[in-house]
């Protein structure tokens, strides 16, 4: 799963249900028409970072539920990565994850 990908697909989702080490993300109609939407798509069946557990994505409900380690992933920087107006902060917790991901 490509989780800088995701981060930067932000404005699409909505958080609908957050508890530690799981999140449902409602998506946008939008996002179906973004060209990155593809390589989404793409990912869903690959094997994820050893910290995701799973990821199912349902794009004709536009649903996303990710459960992850709340030990290797911290809740609330996950909340705020999804959630931040302020791009120099995104920018931090985007790296951030990205780092945990390639780990």
């Amino acid at each position: 799963m490509d989780f800088q990908l995701l981060m930067e697909l932000r404005d699409y989702l909505t958080i609908k249900h957050h508890v530690p080490g799981r999140i449902r993300i409602k998506l946008a109609a939008k996002l179906l028409a973004d060209p990155r939407t593809k390589k989404l798509k793409e990912e869903a069946g690959e094997t994820p970072p050893p910290c995701i557990i799973s990821s199912k994505f349902n794009f004709f409900t536009r649903n996303a539920v990710i459960e992850y380690d709340p030990e290797v992933i911290i809740p609330e920087k996950l909340h705020e990565a999804l959630t931040t107006d302020d791009p120099e902060r995104f920018q931090e917790l985007a790296a951030e994850f990205e780092s945990i991901m390639t780990a």
